[in-house]
């Protein structure tokens, strides 16, 4: 066997296998990113109620709008009302999400806990399959608000879509659980990888026919044809093991970058070492340095962020720096903090600085994701081997 016929055997294992989806994989990435950039952009800008609307011109301004799901006209305005307000929608353009169920425990708190887990993501949807949805069920709309033929309305910009999320339970939980699964549970499976799977088998098969009629190159056609099956190698055993090992791993890669972004949820308002600052709804929002104690709380409940902290409280917490985040009264030593009015602004007891524990958070994630990676390939390089050496035997 040459040199050069085991490199492009190779090659193209690597290049269908591993590089197309990949590739792939960082451009969902990229876009789950996105929609979280969105929606945490979305969270500080004004709610639109009637007064606001009033006062709306044809230019507009970003908004969001919470409310339940009434009717959808000709397949593509739908229109959302709460209390005060009904507007109308345009979904043409609009990027719509639809959250998993929330779990039996509606806490509204910030940990997510409520959700059905870390490995639950939002379904992104077709606009014109909102008109499926039952009347009364939630919406969350965020974008440019503005006067179209004398009314209010929502509407997307070619550089600033509309953003959608519908959602049970209640506004505060949609707002952790919307940043907590808002990712691509594999990355790996996306729109290229069927294409680039059966790319990689048709071009190892056609290298294997060619060295079917030449038994010098006997070796040549054992490794081709193992490369063939490379996309069934994670799922045979004894390669098997390692797949599990790593889809674990990955979980809980996925779930520390959840955790990450769960714990940066304040930071969406206080902007480098701001302490305070004023909500859309004039509230006071900071946070009160707890010196390791919950207390000077008007909230029977804090929620601790990240959960797993809540075993700190009873043992070592004195030397952790706990903040508490929510609505600020009074001054000085007189200072509380409440959970605020404002659905997304969050209420949470943190062990620290959000950025140095988002960092901690980072640092797993990536050790957890570079040892699945490599737990996975351990266990494809050996049922590789397996495979050759029973194609050899059995040829």
């Amino acid at each position: 066997m040459r040199l050069r016929d085991l490199l492009a055997i190779l090659a193209l294992a690597i290049l269908w296998y591993a590089l197309v989806p990949v590739v792939g994989a960082f451009a969902v990435r990229r876009l789950w990113r996105e929609m979280r950039r969105r929606f945490n952009a979305l969270r500080v800008v004004p709610v639109l109620n009637y007064a606001t609307a009033q006062g709306l011109d044809e230019y507009g301004s970003d908004f969001r709008f919470f409310g339940g799901f009434e009717s959808v006209v000709d397949d593509k305005v739908l229109w959302v009302r709460n209390a005060g307000l009904t507007i109308p929608v345009e979904l043409s353009g609009a990027r719509v999400y639809l959250l998993p169920a929330a779990g039996p425990v509606e806490s509204g708190d910030a940990t997510g806990k409520e959700s059905a887990g870390p490995d639950e993501e939002p379904r992104q949807i077709r606009w014109k399959q909102v008109a499926s949805l039952s009347e009364g069920a939630k919406v969350f709309v965020g974008g440019r608000a503005l006067k179209r033929n004398g009314r209010a309305c929502f509407e997307s910009l070619p550089e600033e879509p509309l953003l959608i999320i519908l959602y049970d339970g209640n506004e505060r939980s949609m707002l952790s659980r919307t940043v907590r699964a808002g990712r691509k549970k594999n990355e790996y499976w996306n729109a290229l990888t069927p294409y680039s799977l059966a790319a990689g088998i048709f071009s190892e098969l056609v290298i294997a026919f060619g060295f079917a009629s030449r038994p010098a190159f006997g070796a040549a056609l054992s490794i081709a044809l193992a490369a063939a099956f490379g996309p069934l190698l994670p799922l045979l055993p004894p390669g098997l093991g390692f797949t599990a090992v790593f889809r674990s791993l990955w979980r809980r890669g996925r779930a520390a970058r959840a955790t990450r972004d769960l714990v940066r949820l304040p930071l969406c308002h206080l902007r480098g070492n701001q302490k305070e600052t004023v909500l859309p709804d004039g509230s006071r929002y900071g946070y009160l340095p707890m010196n390791g104690e919950r207390r000077r709380t008007d909230a029977s409940h804090v929620p601790i962020v990240p959960a797993e902290a809540e075993t700190l409280t009873s043992s070592g917490s004195g030397k952790l720096e706990w903040r508490c985040y929510g609505v600020l009264a009074g001054m000085g030593e007189a200072t509380t903090v409440s959970e605020p009015q404002d659905p997304s602004a969050a209420f949470a007891a943190i062990p620290g600085d959000p950025e140095l524990v988002a960092r901690e958070y980072i640092v797993q994630a990536r050790l957890f994701e570079i040892s699945a990676i490599a737990a996975l390939l351990t266990g494809i390089c050996l049922n590789a081997a397996l495979a050759y050496y029973l194609i050899s035997y059995l040829r």
